[in-house]
C-alpha cells in the first residue's frame, strides 16, 4: 500500500512540473520562474533523501549517548517482532518491519519511516513541496481563469485547471501539516508519542535545542536537504546541559 502511495506523490510531482514546464512558465516573469525551479529542486532533493535514508534502529554504539537516556526506562526492553533488545526511545514500525530510533511515524508518501537520521530531510521535504505548489498555483492562476475565454482545446484547459486544483491543495495541506510539526518540535514531541499521549523526551527543552537535535548544530545547512552531523548525547537535557550542548 506504501509503494502505491509513494507512486501517486511522484505522479503527483511530475504533473506539475510538466505542467509548469509545457505551459505555465512562458507567462511567469523570470524571477517567478527561477524562484519556482529552486524550490522544486530543492523538493526532489529532500524528496529522494526522505526515501533513500533508512533510520537507525537503534542509538549509535560510539559510546556518546547520553547516561539519562538509557535511564528512561530500567526494566530492559526487548522487541518480540524483531527478536532482539530494543534500546530507549526505539519503537517497532508494524509497516517497514523493523524497529526505529527516535521514530515519528511512518509515512506512506515516502515508503518509509521518519526517524532520527532522516527527520531533517521529511520535514524539509514538506516545506519545499508547499512552496513549490503554492508558487506553481502563483503563475498558473491568471492561465486558469483565463483559459475559459480562449481559444485553447477544452481538454488543455480541464487538465490545467485540475492541476492548479490539485497543487492549490496539496500546498495547504502540507503548509498546515508542516506547522503542526513545529509544533511538536516546539513542544519536544514526536507524532508518536502526541498520538500515545506520552511526555515527549525533549519537553523540558527550546525549540532551538530540539530543532538541533535533529538538523544538526551548523544553522546554515538546516535548509539544504545534506546529511545532518547529529549528536546522540542531546537529548532530554536539564537547562544548564542544554546550554553546554548548544555551545
Amino acid at each position: 500500500m506504501s509503494r502505491c502511495v509513494a507512486g501517486l506523490a511522484v505522479a503527483l510531482m511530475l504533473l506539475k512540473m510538466g505542467t509548469w514546464l509545457a505551459v505555465a512558465r512562458f507567462s511567469a516573469s523570470p524571477s517567478l520562474n527561477a524562484a519556482y525551479v529552486g524550490a522544486t529542486l530543492l523538493m526532489l532533493w529532500s524528496y529522494v533523501m526522505a526515501v533513500g535514508v533508512v533510520p537507525a534502529s537503534k542509538p549509535p554504539s560510539d559510546g556518546r549517548v547520553r547516561a539519562a537516556e538509557s535511564d528512561l526506562d530500567d526494566a530492559p526492553r526487548y522487541c518480540e517482532r524483531c527478536d532482539a533488545p530494543k534500546a530507549a526511545l526505539v519503537h517497532h514500525c508494524s509497516s517497514c518491519r523493523r524497529c526505529v530510533y527516535r521514530m515519528d511515524h511512518h509515512c506512506p508518501w515516502t515508503n518509509n519511516c521518519v526517524g532520527w537520521d532522516n527527520k531533517k530531510h521529511f520535514l524539509l521535504f514538506l516545506l519545499y513541496t508547499a512552496l513549490s505548489c503554492l508558487l506553481f498555483n502563483a503563475i498558473v492562476s491568471a492561465l486558469v481563469w483565463r483559459v475559459d475565454s480562449s481559444a485553447a482545446p477544452r481538454s488543455d484547459a480541464s487538465l490545467l485547471q485540475l492541476t492548479w486544483a490539485l497543487s492549490l491543495l496539496v500546498g495547504i495541506v502540507l503548509t498546515g501539516y508542516l506547522l503542526f510539526h513545529i509544533w511538536l518540535l516546539h513542544r519536544g514531541l514526536t507524532t508518536f508519542e502526541f498520538l500515545m499521549r506520552q511526555r515527549g523526551e525533549l519537553a523540558d527543552t527550546p525549540l532551538l535545542y530540539n530543532a538541533t537535535v535533529y538538523f544538526g548544530s551548523n544553522v546554515a545547512l538546516w535548509w539544504l536537504p545534506v546529511a545532518p552531523r547529529l549528536d546522540a548525547r542531546m537529548g532530554g537535557a536539564s537547562q544548564r546541559e542544554t546550554r553546554e550542548l548548544l555551545v
